[in-house]
């Protein structure tokens, strides 16, 4: 298990700062959920906080380790790891192949050696690694077909299996339900679930509130970048700062309301509700 810690983080566009003095800590072996209104910068933070872009101050830590000035892969070698929104599977490789594509950060040193056929010790490891992995996701019966003929919730819970294909202490979920049908949604939660409970620390980015609420241990919440508030789920749906983001002053939500419900709370107001292919009914970003 791992601790991760950010502190004072920036990330700059030009003129725009999209994450401006973030602080806060994912305790080890906990679910720390990320969430804010469309464009509060979560997808950014995800990003400083694998390497995918430098911030212009603050700093990243894993269990400790000022990790702000590596490389994503030297971060995932260093028990880092996360998803995307959008899949990034090679879909004419097998379920199986693309899950041994995420072993590097843990078999790097001779990856290069297996694609040849020369380390056909490493190549085996990978691969029952892999399907290690793919047995904790429900995914073992599927290892030899293409990924591109999954389902998507399938889909997405490969793009998990590659992720944990690096051992990561850490792992960054960034909206593993969007676009997952209604019907397959509890089982992606409970196999998100499932993972924790090996040791493995998860930070959520998630617009389905009723699974963060549901899941998380924490919530921290952005809103043009910056840290909102935190604390317990209830704590954050009762939150007037936060109900006050998502609805606006002008609704004049009741800071009691009890968390949950669908008026007056920021778990019933953060995001939209789900259609019945568990589609948003507004936009999607980050």
């Amino acid at each position: 298990m791992a601790s991760l810690q950010i502190d004072d983080l920036c990330v700059d566009f030009g003129g725009l700062r999209a994450v401006n003095a973030l602080g806060f800590t994912a305790a080890e072996g906990t679910i720390k959920g990320v969430i804010g209104p469309n464009g509060a910068g979560k997808t950014t933070l995800f990003n400083a906080i694998s390497g995918f872009v430098r911030p212009s101050r603050g700093s990243v830590r894993l269990d400790g380790i000022d990790i702000s000035t590596l490389a994503s892969h030297e971060r995932a070698s260093r028990g880092l790891s996360r998803t995307f929104q959008n899949l990034q599977l090679i879909p004419d490789m097998s379920v199986l192949e693309n899950v041994m594509l995420g072993s590097h950060a843990s078999l790097r040193a001779a990856w290069g050696a297996s694609l040849l056929g020369l380390a056909r010790r490493e190549e085996l490891a990978a691969e029952a690694l892999a399907l290690e992995k793919l047995e904790l996701l429900g995914l073992a019966d599927r290892s030899a077909v293409p990924a591109s003929d999954l389902g998507f919730a399938d889909a997405k819970l490969l793009e998990i299996a590659r992720a944990l294909a690096g051992c990561p202490r850490v792992l960054l979920l960034d909206e593993p339900l969007a676009g997952v049908p209604l019907e397959e949604q509890n089982r992606v939660v409970e196999i998100v679930r499932a993972i924790n409970r090996t040791g493995v620390t998860i930070v959520l980015v998630e617009h389905n509130m009723r699974v963060v609420m549901q899941v998380c241990d924490e919530i921290v919440v952005m809103h043009h970048g910056a840290w909102l508030a935190e604390g317990s789920p209830a704590d954050v749906a009762q939150s007037p700062e936060v109900i006050a983001a998502y609805l606006g002053t002008a609704h004049g939500a009741a800071p009691g309301t009890a968390p949950g419900t669908t008026q007056g709370t920021a778990a019933g107001a953060a995001y939209p509700q789900t259609d019945a292919a568990g589609h948003g009914t507004r936009g999607n970003h980050a």
